[in-house]
This record gives C-alpha cells, structure tokens and sequence, in this order.
C-alpha cells in the first residue's frame, strides 16, 4: 500500500508494471477519480499496446 502522504504520479509519468516485467514499460494516462481510496488507481497505457487499470502499489516510476 502507498505512503498516503506520497502524491499521486503526474499524466505522462513513465512507470513499470513490476508484477509483468521492469522491462515492460508504461505511461500514466489517467488517475482515478477518487484519490481517497487506500491504494488509487491508475490508467497506464503500455509501450507493446493497450491500456488498463493498475493499483498504484503495482507499479515502479521513473525517478526524474
């Protein structure tokens, strides 16, 4: 589960699905509208095509 004080990523942040593969990579599209939720989701849409809704405890971003 996130930190709750840890924002939610940026639209465009890059990220990885590390239940797929750290070579498998994303690209945040859209948060879920209820930011209240204990683990929020996120849209990614992938870099081998597609999108789907992610938990964000899921994913591994990009640190800039």
């Amino acid at each position: 589960m996130p930190d709750p004080t840890t924002p939610l990523p940026a639209i465009g942040a890059r990220c990885w699905r590390d239940q797929i593969s750290p070579e498998t990579g994303a690209t945040v599209i859209n948060l879920a509208a209820d930011s209240s939720d204990a683990d929020p989701m996120v849209e990614l849409t992938y870099v081998e095509g597609g999108s789907g809704w992610w938990p964000l405890s899921t994913l591994v971003f990009e640190q800039s």
